[in-house]
């Protein structure tokens, strides 16, 4: 099997997996795209991260997690907020039901 027809197959099982639909004449672009994006992550992979702790973002926080204290609310903040929902029951949001 050539390497074309390898990136054909690869991009209808990707647009299936995705369930988008591709025009033949994006195919080869896209082929091409996925190409550059898996040569990427070769190049990544050559890094040595051995000595690098596994991150689960890379926004440090300054502030850090505040104490989980109960506060009182704030009725004129809530009035706003609930001013804007298309429907609403006493002091509580309505939504349609989905099932």
């Amino acid at each position: 099997m050539t390497n074309n027809r390898q990136a054909a197959l690869s991009m209808a099982k990707l647009a299936r997996l995705g369930q988008t639909q591709s025009e033949a004449s994006q195919a080869d672009q896209l082929a091409q795209d996925f190409d550059r994006i898996v040569s990427y992550m070769a190049i990544l992979n050559e890094l040595d991260t051995t000595n690098i702790e596994p991150m689960y973002s890379p926004m440090v926080d300054p502030l850090g997690p505040r104490d989980d204290e109960p506060r009182p609310s704030q009725p004129q903040k809530s009035e706003a907020i609930l001013g804007q929902a298309p429907e609403t029951v006493g002091r509580f949001f309505s939504v349609p039901r989905i099932f």
